[in-house]
């Protein structure tokens, strides 16, 4: 059902400037989203499907009040010095830029990359790192999304928020008696059962000590460490970690590296982080 232009001219002054107020906010996405650090008007007028003389007066308004500032050359429109006070005041009140300084100083203390990563399904998304500075290092892939079981983090957050099943003891069958005789299936079960007591006593050990430990089982050398964040949510959903090499990360330095992680995730406890970062 299309609007006729009695209705249009019908609308009430609140209702323009609610429109008005729509269109602005699509030319300041516009500009912000743009790769190129600014946008022309043809391009905003494209983008936007607002015709090019409704641009232009909009433009003139937002450059005016400081959210929009024209580029030196002065054919391309970007965020003005209000617009970037704002993304400022509102990354501050996240608790971001605390995340990245905690990362720092733990890369800095430990000489390892330092990590940040939230749970997400059965795979955790690495969402802020901060490399080590030293030449053979871990480069740390933000973005990159890991299975729970392959991360030192997937690890803590397992051990400190999901509890563990019941394990079925050696020589039990599935429905809980005791084998009568030979079972087709057994080496296949007790091949399964060794992996989950493997897993089992990885997450009492990561309980016992207020960290995981993690070597990659894909031949990289790497070793992780990981200790949950605790944001005030029911549940566990973020965990800090450190990778570097094996050889650096001996098992004589565990007790120490372990408790820098565990001090950087407990500095991060009460920060906003978890929505901060749970939305990028």
């Amino acid at each position: 059902m299309t609007e006729s232009s009695t209705d249009l001219a019908s609308r009430t002054p609140r209702s323009s400037g609610v429109q008005s107020v729509a269109r602005a906010a699509a030319l300041l996405g516009a500009v912000v989203d743009s790769p190129s650090g600014g946008a022309t008007l043809t391009e905003l007028s494209k983008l936007t499907g607002l015709n090019v003389s409704t641009v232009h007066r909009l433009l003139g308004t937002l450059c005016a009040e400081g959210l929009l500032c024209r580029s030196r050359e002065g054919d391309r429109f970007q965020p003005g010095p209000v617009l970037l006070r704002l993304g400022r005041r509102s990354l501050a009140s996240t608790g971001l830029p605390e995340v990245t300084a905690v990362l720092k100083e733990l890369a800095d203390a430990t000489g390892e990359t330092a990590s940040i990563g939230m749970r997400r399904g059965d795979r955790v998304l690495v969402l802020v790192s901060v490399q080590s500075e030293q030449p053979l290092r871990y480069l740390g892939e933000p973005g990159v999304s890991v299975p729970l079981t392959r991360t030192a983090m997937g690890v803590a957050l397992l051990a400190f928020d999901t509890p563990s099943p019941p394990q079925r003891t050696p020589g039990q069958r599935r429905g809980g008696d005791e084998q009568a005789g030979p079972d087709p299936t057994e080496d296949a079960e007790d091949a399964e059962d060794a992996e989950k007591w493997s897993w089992h006593v990885r997450l009492l050990a990561a309980q016992f000590r207020g960290y995981a430990v993690l070597d990659g089982a894909d031949g990289s050398g790497l070793r992780g460490l990981a200790a949950p964040v605790d944001s005030g949510s029911p549940y566990i959903q973020l965990a800090v970690d450190i990778q570097g090499p094996a050889g650096r990360m001996t098992d004589d330095r565990l007790d120490a590296l372990g408790a820098r992680v565990v001090a950087a995730a407990d500095s991060l406890r009460g920060l906003p982080v978890a929505l901060a970062l749970g939305q990028l």
